[in-house]
């Protein structure tokens, strides 16, 4: 998936564990039940983040998808992906249309005074993507930040909150609805760098390095973990004991190594 595994596991944070339509009230679109339609665990999922979460030959694949189905099968309940905008799945959460969001999504303070979290089960952080040609232009933070790039993020999500917190008010930031759409924009010269989690922009680089590089120097660290509702304790608590079980029998280990294969560092 990555060739340059040598800097990727450079540029990765050290990973540990347990240590980014319609409305929902619109009725969002909902994939088949997998099992029976008894109490069916229904899973909010914005599929447009490979490897984390992403629609491939139709079907919800990724790290979260593979980890939402094995929940599923724990929990002895038949699953339900809810496929929704990225911004409906905090309110489709506390209205109850899904029981937990499983979509590569970051555990933030902001996000913690609505819902709740399960244990984190990946630690990563944001990096940055450039045109292949701009390597040595941009060959670190100082020297981004000093050229005063437009930058591309996506909508919502903490790589957004980040750059308009830190970077100098003199970037122009342009706001995408999705990764493809940062690809497009970067080949086509309308953003200089597109700033993102680190699996995203590896995956990103992967399918297109000819003409895509990654900057490897993280610019935060990141937890990520499923929101549940905050009235919701004996589900988080069921959850929770189950990533226990994952983390020590090594079954968390080997999803996510499926999916991250330049991850190298593992409790």
């Amino acid at each position: 998936m990555v060739r340059n595994v040598g800097r990727i596991a450079l540029f990765m944070l050290l990973t540990s564990f347990l240590s980014c339509c319609t409305t929902a009230k619109d009725s969002p679109p909902i994939e088949a039940i997998e099992g029976s339609s008894h109490h069916p665990l229904r899973v909010g999922v914005t599929p447009d983040s490979p490897p984390m979460i992403f629609r491939q030959k139709g079907e919800i694949s990724g790290a979260e998808a593979d980890m939402a189905r094995m929940l599923a099968k724990e929990l002895d309940r038949p699953i339900q992906f809810v496929d929704l905008r990225w911004e409906q799945e905090i309110p489709a959460l506390l209205e109850g249309s899904i029981d937990i969001i499983m979509s590569g999504m970051t555990i933030t303070d902001a996000r913690k005074v609505r819902i709740n979290f399960t244990y984190p089960y990946l630690k990563s952080g944001l990096v940055i993507a450039m045109r292949a040609g701009d390597a040595s232009k941009y060959d670190s933070l100082k020297t981004i930040l000093d050229s005063f790039p437009t930058t591309g993020v996506i909508k919502g999500t903490t790589g957004e909150a980040y750059v308009r917190r830190n970077f100098p008010p003199a970037v122009r930031i342009v706001a995408l609805p999705t990764i493809k759409d940062a690809v497009i924009e970067l080949k086509q010269g309308r953003i200089d760098i597109f700033v993102d989690d680190a699996p995203a922009i590896a995956w990103l680089v992967s399918e297109n390095e000819a003409d895509i590089k990654g900057l490897w120097e993280p610019l935060n660290e990141e937890n990520l973990g499923w929101g549940v509702r905050r009235n919701d304790e004996a589900f988080m608590d069921h959850v929770n004991t189950i990533l226990r079980n994952w983390k020590k029998d090594g079954t968390l280990k080997e999803i996510l190594l499926r999916w991250l294969p330049y991850w190298k560092n593992f409790d």
